[in-house]
């Protein structure tokens, strides 16, 4: 790799002081509001199909789509010609985005026998917006299969934790925020065995005492502060003031089920309790419960691991024929809630990421799934699910102009998703272009340390890479903030990224270059024709 060695020293360091100190000017959504995609094939899923039709989206809404839209004159254009454009596509439940603060379980409590809520699995107060990741890199690793919004969730323990609902649109999760504190996660797995609850029917008794006692601790509060005189007040819960919420209909509790057997315990629970529920099908056998599911009318997040639960009857059988019942029975499930007409949602818990998300969708759809379903589970479905169909899930004037502008049919694996819309936002997904014989032969996932040599002294920096085949991501952590880049690639055993630093009005473009040698690399950092500075970095042990 050839270096271009120039004094960029003391302006490296400018750069970066200028970005943290200096408030922006302007910003992204102030100079793009308004977009027109023309000539381009549109499902609007509200409706019949439209061969070549335009799309108006301004200020982070649809504002008109059809045959014969006017294009308005203070609006960029984009060439539609060889794109089909969708509703954008929506995880209805997930965890990846979510970074929970890892804590370390002490074994002395076992002998002490003091341990805590949190210890039990009882965390209705954990919220996922407090640990919520939507930085750069994240978020563009579900753009590329055209997911737009998700709707995120703790799923361990009992009371798990309340979900938040997001547009993937920005970083900033106050203005990616739709929904928070949406549903409440309940499952059926003691934290630990050793205090109460600490048994199926310890968990079960557990959550209708709790339950219960939410709802009249809501309705003794209520009459207090109606009547006041003569009628003594409880004490204050913060947790039963966060149950009351979920209960006797109100907002939506989701039942994690890891086998049918946990599916009837939920459909049992919610009866009895009058409770606003889906149930979400870890174990992937709601095609067992299908007659419970249709007379309680249950809505299904249906999650595509397609692998047997250890108390399924194939599971006791041996590898084998466990093997053969996932490939026959439970990879058919989505198709067989489909036949029988029971209302269901595609969740990526189970999945470590949206591309096995989406692989697992295509693996649906081989077996059985129509893709017109499956398509409906990302969107209409999603939509409807979390509360949200009248903002989301089709491509309908005044709907948040959530899109993804797709090369070729989607959920198909020849689709190339180009662009996405999330908020009015543009983002374009760019394929890494490698070469005959020049596939990547390092990987470096992972943080590294980076020495730049800049000007009189070296700066130190952590970067924290993810990457996928040849593509590369990832986060670049310095004194002076946090930046995200997406969009480099590995080649051989270089890499190549870039940033753009947006300050005072003006954009920036860092181009950095690397040769990797096992755990360290050398390169250069070149800003335009300020010059470059070299670095050296060395992986960081995890």
């Amino acid at each position: 790799m050839t270096k271009r060695i120039h004094c960029l020293g003391i302006s490296f360091f400018m750069i970066l002081i200028l970005f943290s100190l200096q408030p922006l000017l302007y910003s992204e959504e102030d100079l793009h509001s308004v977009w027109v995609i023309k000539d381009c094939r549109i499902v609007p899923l509200s409706g019949p199909q439209i061969e070549k039709g335009v799309v108006v989206l301004r200020d982070g809404l649809i504002e008109a789509v059809g045959a014969s839209v006017s294009i308005p004159p203070d609006a960029e254009i984009l060439d539609g010609s060889k794109l089909t454009v969708y509703p954008g596509l929506i995880d209805a439940l997930g965890q990846s985005l979510l970074k929970l603060p890892e804590e370390k379980f002490d074994a002395a409590k076992f002998y002490s026998g003091e341990f805590t809520d949190k210890d039990r699995g009882i965390v209705p107060e954990l919220r996922a917006f407090d640990h919520v990741n939507l930085r750069k890199a994240a978020l563009e690793k579900y753009h590329r299969f055209g997911i737009t919004g998700a709707q995120v969730m703790p799923q361990r323990g009992i009371l798990t934790g309340q979900s938040s609902i997001f547009s993937l649109s920005s970083s900033d999760k106050n203005k990616a925020l739709l929904q928070k504190d949406r549903a409440l996660g309940i499952g059926f797995s003691p934290g630990v065995f050793m205090t109460y609850p600490n048994s199926l029917m310890g968990i079960i008794s557990y959550l209708k005492q709790e339950l219960t006692d939410a709802s009249y601790y809501k309705m003794k509060m209520d009459r207090w502060e109606k009547e006041r005189k003569g009628l003594s007040r409880s004490a204050y819960s913060p947790k039963m003031e966060i149950l009351s919420s979920y209960t006797a209909g109100k907002k939506p509790v989701v039942f994690l089920c890891r086998s049918q057997h946990d599916i009837r315990r939920a459909l049992s629970l919610a009866s009895e309790l009058k409770l606003n529920f889906l149930i979400c099908d870890l174990g992937n056998e709601a095609f067992k419960a299908i007659p419970e599911l249709k007379k309680a009318k249950a809505r299904v997040l249906c999650t595509l691991t397609f692998k047997a639960p250890a108390t399924s009857v194939h599971a006791q059988l041996g590898r084998e024929e466990r093997k053969k019942a996932e490939e026959e029975l439970y990879s058919k499930n989505p198709a067989k809630l489909a036949e029988a007409g029971i209302p269901f949602a595609f969740s990526s818990l189970g999945n470590d990421d949206p591309k096995s998300f989406m692989e697992a969708v295509q693996k649906a759809i081989e077996n059985g799934l129509s893709r017109e379903k499956a398509l409906e589970a990302l969107t209409v479905q999603a939509a409807s699910f979390l509360g949200l169909e009248q903002a989301m899930g089709t491509l309908e004037e005044g709907k948040i102009a959530n899109l993804a502008l797709i090369e070729g049919e989607i959920l198909t694996k020849e689709a190339k998703v180009r662009y996405v819309f999330a908020d009015g936002q543009k983002f374009e997904l760019k394929e890494a272009k490698v070469k005959e014989g020049e596939k990547p032969t390092v990987n470096v996932t992972g943080k590294w340390e980076f020495s730049i040599e800049a000007g009189p002294g070296t700066m130190k920096l952590t970067v924290d890479f993810m990457q996928e085949e040849a593509s590369l991501s990832g986060t670049m952590t310095s004194p002076f903030g946090v930046f995200d880049f997406t969009g480099g690639s590995v080649v051989g055993n270089e890499i190549y990224f870039e940033m753009t630093l947006a300050a005072g009005g003006q954009e920036i473009d860092l181009y950095f270059s690397a040769v990797v040698e096992g755990d360290t690399m050398e390169g250069s950092v070149v800003q335009g024709t300020a010059g470059s500075a070299e670095f050296t970095a060395k992986r960081i042990p995890s």
